[in-house]
């Protein structure tokens, strides 16, 4: 790749750097790189480019700056186009939302569009509650959470959330909490008297993905910039314990059997195991920018994507021997394994494909073209699952037993 540009960023702020970067990356050509020249590289300016998909090496500079050489890929930074991003899937329903106002139900079966609804600034992902009656969506431009009726999107609640609330989740007693890493914050929203009463508290430096503990009381909060998974409980904020991590940690997954949760760690390359008592277990390397993760449903096997690298990374969930690598799709920013246990399926976003492996031999069965942007993954049963692509701005319907893609739905045009 060839350098095509210098941006000398010193003396900007957090988000005018921030800002300024993705500018860039979206106007250079694929397959091109550029070179910025900063006092500094934040944890939070850090997750920013991992997110986006912007791959960056980074150097000290003799007056105590940093050089960041950033390279562009096939897509445009995530996060900073409106397509469908997120997506959801219960009973004969699957919800998306894009990154922009909308959020939809689809009739999973035949790709209806049942519903449509501009409920947010820009919607970011999504959680549904466990009855399957309520979607929450966070809003990481309204600086807000939002609850709708889940069968007609009808809006029931909103309240603050600070700090650009990225990943939802409820617990099994309906409290609903998101992180706000720009703020440093977790929020949490209560049900009460018909309505929610909403709670924020400071947990750590850029926390990320949330992760519901086994007794369903407790969330875990990964903080990226603080090499900590925070425990906190739900029912009055109250934070509980801190458990050192890898550096980075940003993704959480927890055994099926309770008693222990893994973290990706992107800084340092890792994947960590800790007790839910915070006790540090064990680490392995992984690859460069460790990011996204899962575990099958019987605990046996454990996998982390490897943003920088585009790998896959499989380890023994009990010992963490990382007994394979395999190649992804550039840039693979979902990683989901089927409901039975059979089936994994990388996105690239990076790509107009998803990669689809066997969760026990641990081998590739089909690189699938499902249309560029590939983020998430929902399964409709354990063998049909739909992508959200954002660049294409569509969701692809995929059969893995055939290993195609057979539905595509599209919103329709904006308003």
């Amino acid at each position: 790749m060839d350098a095509i540009a210098v941006l000398d960023l010193r003396g900007r702020t957090l988000a005018e750097t921030g800002t300024a970067l993705i500018a860039q990356f979206n106007r250079a050509d694929s397959g091109t790189r550029f070179t910025a020249l900063l006092d500094a590289l934040p944890a939070g300016l850090k997750v920013w480019l991992l997110e986006a998909g912007a791959r960056c090496t980074a150097e000290p500079l003799a007056d105590g700056g940093v050089r960041l050489v950033i390279g562009r890929g096939a897509s445009p930074a995530q996060g900073s186009i409106p397509g469908v991003h997120h997506v959801l899937a219960r009973g004969d329903s699957v919800w998306t939302c894009e990154r922009g106002r909308r959020v939809a139900r689809i009739d999973a079966t035949s790709g209806r569009v049942a519903a449509v609804r501009a409920a947010a600034r820009k919607a970011s992902h999504l959680a549904l509650d466990a009855a399957g009656d309520r979607l929450f969506i966070a809003d990481s431009d309204g600086n807000a959470l939002i609850a709708l009726r889940a069968d007609d999107l009808t809006e029931i609640a909103r309240w603050d959330a600070p700090g650009g609330p990225q990943l939802p989740l409820v617990s099994p007693d309906g409290i609903v909490c998101v992180t706000g890493g720009a703020a440093d914050v977790l929020t949490l929203a209560r049900p009460r008297n018909g309505g929610y009463a909403a709670q924020t508290i400071a947990v750590g430096s850029c926390p990320h993905d949330p992760l519901l503990a086994s007794d369903g009381l407790h969330v875990f909060v990964p903080c990226a910039g603080a090499a900590e998974i925070v425990k906190v409980r739900l029912g009055d904020g109250v934070i509980v314990g801190r458990g050192a991590a890898g550096t980075g940690p940003a993704h959480l997954a927890r055994h099926p059997a309770g008693g222990r949760i893994y973290s990706a760690n992107s800084w340092s390359g890792t994947v960590s195991c800790m007790s839910e008592d915070g006790v540090s277990l064990r680490e392995a390397m992984s690859g460069g920018w460790a990011h996204a993760i899962d575990i099958t449903p019987d605990g046996r096997w454990l996998y982390v994507a490897n943003f920088l690298d585009d790998t896959l990374g499989v380890f023994d969930a009990e010992t963490l021997e990382r007994i394979a690598l395999l190649p992804t799709e550039p840039y693979p920013h979902g990683l989901d394994v089927s409901p039975d246990g059979r089936y994994l399926v990388a996105t690239g976003f990076s790509s107009d494909c998803i990669r689809l492996y066997d969760a026990n031999d641990h081998v590739q069965l089909a690189c699938i073209r499902v249309g560029q942007g590939s983020s998430h993954t929902a399964y409709v049963r354990a063998d049909f699952a739909w992508i959200g692509c954002s660049v294409g701005d569509h969701l692809a319907g995929v059969d893995l037993a055939v290993r195609a893609s057979t539905l595509r739905v599209r919103l329709g045009a904006r308003h």
